[in-house]
């Protein structure tokens, strides 16, 4: 029968899905790299079987320091590439974010990065885009490390169309009070940064 070796299949794809991001590590720092969910505006279509997504996506980013001493501040450069599902094009999406010293054996997490994405899901059948990215890391001008979803993502870039940045929902927030700081006159209620959920 080919029951249990459908149903074999079936629970090795769900524990690839939920197993957490492979790190690598490179010039004493381990990186490990998630895709997020930053916003979601979903709406059905109009058949009441087909949803259509429409969503932000970002990178949660883990960064430990391996080695015996700190790692200064400095920067990471962040390229994503997304396959639309429906035409097979290229986009790309790119910035550049500061980053604190890592003190040695110290971890930190970060939310990087966003692009835009949509997809399809009618009945059992996803249909989405798919995203690649790449992490470059640099002290001033000297790059220390970088790091990519996949071996061609050089290729993959020389093809991608460069499209705006999303706004990235998480870094709009408002940010909290200063603690024993009195709230200015008339001023509204901080906002609640809502956190990224892991991308499905």
């Amino acid at each position: 029968m080919r029951f249990p070796s459908l149903l074999l299949s079936l629970c090795a794809l769900a524990l690839g899905l939920i197993m957490p991001a492979r790190a690598e590590e490179k010039n004493g720092l381990q990186v490990s790299v998630q895709k997020v969910t930053l916003d979601r505006a979903d709406f059905r279509g109009g058949d009441v079987n087909i949803e259509n997504l429409d969503r932000t996506m970002g990178l949660r980013v883990t960064l430990r320091n391996t080695s015996f001493k700190d790692i200064n501040a400095g920067e990471v450069t962040w390229e994503i590439v997304k396959r639309k599902w429906d035409n097979a094009a290229l986009e790309l999406t790119t910035g550049t974010d500061k980053l604190q010293p890592l003190h040695k054996g110290e971890t930190v997490e970060i939310t990087i990065g966003a692009a835009r994405t949509s997809g399809l899901i009618n009945g059992a059948v996803l249909r989405k885009d798919e995203l690649d990215w790449e992490l470059i890391f640099r002290q001033g001008a000297k790059e220390i490390a970088r790091f990519s979803s996949k071996a061609n993502f050089q290729t993959l870039l020389k093809r991608a169309a460069l499209v705006p940045t999303p706004a990235n929902p998480s870094a709009e927030a408002a940010p909290a009070a200063t603690p024993g700081a009195p709230a200015a006159p008339g001023a509204p209620a901080p906002a609640t940064p809502v956190p990224p959920v892991p991308a499905k």
